[in-house]
C-alpha cells in the first residue's frame, strides 16, 4: 500500500524507539515469532526494506527529504530480528473530510516486509498493533490507507470506500455536449512551486465539496508537487496551469505533464493530468477545456478521477475517453461508536447492527445508531439486529461511497428486519462520491 513508487543512522535493537520517543499503548516489549516490534526511530529506517519490498528501488535524496517532512516516527511502526528492520508501518494524523464535515482520520502507508520475511504474519501483526494503540489511546476512530493490491486488506477490516475513473480523452472525442459559460477566465500555465499560494487557496476551498479529500499543509503540498525525473518516464516537468477571473483571483488550478510523441510526422504528445480542483463549474469546465485544447496534445489522461466526475457529463463523447473504475481509499473503524458518531447521514436512520471483527474485537456485537443530516450516536444494545455484517462492510460504507443494498445484494450483508437495508443504505450514501487526491 502507498508505494513509494506512487506520487514516494542503522535499526537499533529492543523496544525503544532509538529517539526518545514514548512508546504507544500496545506496542512495549512486543515479540512475536522472533521478531521485536517497535515505534520508528527516522525515515531512514525504512529505506532499506522498502527497497527490496518494492522491487529494488533506492530512495533518491530528493524524495526521501519529501516523504521524510510527512513522517511522524511516534506513529510508525517496524518488526525488526537480530537487530535489522524488516517490516514497516508509517502512520499519520491527518484531517479528512467525511460525510458532514472534516474528522481526524488515521493514515497508514508504507507497509512493507522485506522479501526473506514473508509469510510470517508480520503484516498482520503491525496492522493490529497500530489499530490497537489506536484504540487504547482513543485516538483517531478511522483509518484509512491506500493499497498497492487490493485483496489484502479486507481480512483486516477495511473496506474499499471510494473509487476512481481512468479516463483517456482520444482528439476526436475533445467536444463538450454544452456546459456553464467560461467568458472572462484567463490561464497561466508555469511551474507549481511558483502558483504555490493559488493552489493552497484553491484546493482549501474546496475541501467541503467531498469527502475522502485530506487537508494539506506545507509538508503534503511539497509531497503533491514532487516531480522525480525517474518517475517521469520520458514526459517532461510538472506543470501547473491556474484559471483565474477578471480580477486576477484563482478559480481553480490543474497539475499535469507532457510526454513527446510523434505520428506520421505530426505531433501527439500524451497529456497526463495528475489534479484538477475549481471552486466553481465555470473555473471546472475551463480548466478541463484548456487541457484538451493543449497545444501538441494528441490523447489527454487522467489515471484517478472522482468517480463521478463533472468531466464525464461534459463530455459529448465519453464513451471514446474510456472510462474505467476501480477501488482507491480504504477504511475502517477503529472505533466503531465514535467513528459512526463523527460523520452525519444523508436520510434520518435507526438501525441496529450485529458486527463482526477478527482484527478489533472491542468492535464486535450490536450497535444502535440513530441519526440523520446534523449528526448521531452510536450505542451498544441488546435489542434484536436489523442488519448483520462485518466490518470489511462496515468500512466500505464509511465515506459514503459505497451501497449497503449492492453489498446486501452480494450476500455480504444480512437483513434481518424488512426494509431496513434499503433504508440504512440511503443513509449512508453520500453525494458526491468519495475521492481522495492524497497518497500516503
Amino acid at each position: 500500500m502507498g508505494s513509494p513508487r506512487d506520487s514516494g543512522a542503522g535499526p537499533g535493537t529492543g523496544t525503544g524507539t532509538g529517539s526518545g520517543a514514548r512508546v504507544p499503548p500496545g506496542l512495549a516489549g512486543g515479540r512475536a515469532a522472533g521478531y521485536e516490534f517497535r515505534a520508528a526511530a527516522d525515515w531512514a529506517e525504512f529505506g532499506a526494506v522498502l527497497d527490496l519490498a518494492y522491487g529494488g528501488y533506492p530512495h533518491s535524496a530528493a524524495h526521501s527529504a519529501v516523504a521524510g517532512a510527512v513522517f511522524e516516527p511516534k506513529r510508525s511502526l517496524v518488526a525488526c530480528r537480530g537487530g535489522r528492520v524488516c517490516a514497516t508501518l508509517a502512520g499519520y494524523a491527518l484531517e479528512m473530510t467525511l460525510p458532514g464535515g472534516p474528522a481526524p482520520v488515521a493514515g497508514i502507508g508504507y507497509v512493507a516486509v522485506a522479501p526473506q520475511h514473508r509469510r510470517r504474519g508480520l503484516m498482520r501483526e503491525l496492522v493490529r498493533r497500530a489499530l490497537t494503540a489506536l484504540h487504547e489511546e482513543r485516538a483517531e476512530p478511522v483509518a484509512v490507507l491506500h493499497s498497492t493490491e487490493p485483496g489484502i486488506y479486507g481480512r483486516f477490516g477495511f473496506g474499499p470506500a471510494s473509487q476512481v475513473v481512468g479516463v483517456s480523452v482520444p482528439p476526436e472525442a475533445r467536444g463538450f455536449a454544452a456546459g456553464p459559460e467560461t467568458g472572462g477566465l484567463v490561464s497561466d500555465v508555469g511551474s507549481p512551486v511558483d502558483a504555490r499560494a493559488a493552489v493552497a487557496e484553491v484546493y482549501d476551498a474546496c475541501l467541503a465539496q467531498r469527502p475522502g479529500l485530506v487537508r494539506r499543509d506545507d509538508a503534503w503540498l511539497r509531497r503533491a508537487f514532487e516531480d522525480r525525473p525517474e518517475e517521469r518516464h520520458g514526459a517532461g516537468r510538472l506543470l501547473c496551469m491556474v484559471a483565474s477571473g477578471a480580477g486576477g483571483d484563482a478559480r481553480g488550478y490543474a497539475l499535469y505533464r507532457l510526454r513527446a510523441n510523434w505520428e506520421r510526422c505530426a505531433p501527439r504528445y500524451a497529456l497526463s493530468v495528475r489534479e484538477v480542483f475549481a471552486r466553481d463549474p465555470a473555473a471546472y469546465a475551463f480548466l478541463w477545456r484548456s487541457l484538451l485544447d493543449t497545444d501538441l496534445a494528441g490523447t489527454v489522461g487522467a489515471a484517478a478521477r472522482p468517480v463521478d466526475d463533472p468531466l464525464l457529463a461534459l463530455l459529448d463523447d465519453p464513451r471514446s475517453a474510456a472510462p474505467t473504475v476501480r477501488d482507491q481509499l480504504y477504511a475502517r473503524a477503529v472505533d466503531l461508536d465514535r467513528a459512526l458518531a463523527a460523520r452525519t447521514y444523508s436520510a434520518p436512520v435507526e438501525v441496529v447492527m450485529e458486527v463482526r471483527d477478527a482484527m478489533c474485537p472491542w468492535n464486535a456485537g450490536r450497535w444502535r445508531l440513530a441519526g440523520g443530516v446534523d449528526g448521531a450516536v452510536c450505542v451498544r444494545t441488546g435489542a434484536a439486529a436489523d442488519l448483520a455484517l462485518t466490518a470489511r462492510e462496515l468500512g466500505a460504507v464509511l465515506l459514503g461511497g459505497g451501497s449497503l443494498v449492492q453489498l446486501g445484494h452480494a450476500g455480504l450483508v444480512t437483513e434481518l428486519r424488512p426494509g431496513a437495508l434499503r433504508a440504512a443504505s440511503a443513509a449512508f450514501r453520500h453525494d458526491p462520491a468519495p475521492f481522495c487526491s492524497v497518497a500516503f
